[in-house]
């Protein structure tokens, strides 16, 4: 039994729009309805969104499709997941956390990612891929035998590891006691006072957990929209899949 937190509540100004990010249009729909569609199609019916700025107008925009958690202070990722704790029946399941920006992530993706957590028994695996073009994304750091160290955010990362191209987009299934008893060791970004949910990585890793890396081929599908001008690009990306799709059926 899994559980999928999408996190809706940030502002989302450069997308230059009087609508919340997770509303504005994409391909007919709200971004983050598209995310919503997918998790359903692979039979994931209990789902939570995240929600803060604007949070009646999504609440009443996206209707009863989804359960809400509010996050009315927008301090990062992992103090979103933390607002769940109370709300969400999270012992002995699996706990999706995936950011509602990303409209291109297939259900097949998503359902990849649970069977990969379910087989490795790992306490968490996240979404990577290697990206061609430069992206503020967080890096993957691997030791010389490829096995994963840790996590870096880009603002926090050294030159060297700013050249690592595999990248993470914050897409996350995790075992519920692991997430919900780590959480609380994420401390705050010196900068901005933000909790970051990468962060989480590292100490499970410390603890000696198992964390995975699941790379998938194409990087376009992790990406998220944060401006007018990657609607645009994804757009044209999702029409060619949707194309390629009934081409081969």
């Amino acid at each position: 039994m899994s559980i999928a937190l999408i996190l809706a509540a940030g502002k989302g100004t450069r997308m230059r729009s009087l609508l919340p990010k997770p509303l504005v249009s994409f391909h007919g729909q709200p971004i983050v309805s598209h995310l919503i569609n997918s998790f359903k199609e692979t039979g994931i019916s209990d789902l939570f969104l995240i929600v803060g700025h604007e949070a009646e107008l999504i609440k009443h925009v996206i209707g009863n499709q989804v359960n809400y958690v509010d996050q009315p202070e927008q301090r990062g990722t992992a103090h979103a997941v933390e607002q769940a704790k109370e709300v969400i029946d999270w012992k002995n399941k699996n706990i999706f956390v995936f950011v509602g920006d990303s409209p291109l992530i297939s259900a097949d993706t998503i359902s990849w990612l649970e069977e990969h957590h379910k087989l490795t028994q790992a306490s968490c695996t996240f979404l990577t891929a290697t990206f061609p073009i430069d992206l503020p994304y967080a890096r993957v750091i691997k030791n010389k035998e490829g096995i994963l160290t840790g996590c870096v955010e880009e603002k926090n990362a050294t030159p060297q590891q700013l050249r690592i191209r595999e990248l993470l987009s914050s897409h996350f299934i995790f075992k519920g006691e692991d997430l919900f008893s780590h959480l609380d060791q994420i401390k705050a970004d010196k900068d901005n006072e933000e909790f970051y949910l990468t962060d989480i990585i590292g100490i499970l890793l410390n603890k000696g957990l198992r964390v995975e890396a699941l790379q998938i081929d194409d990087y376009q599908e992790l990406v998220g929209l944060n401006t007018p001008e990657d609607i645009q690009w994804a757009e044209q990306f999702y029409k060619k899949t949707k194309n390629n799709e009934s081409c081969q059926h």
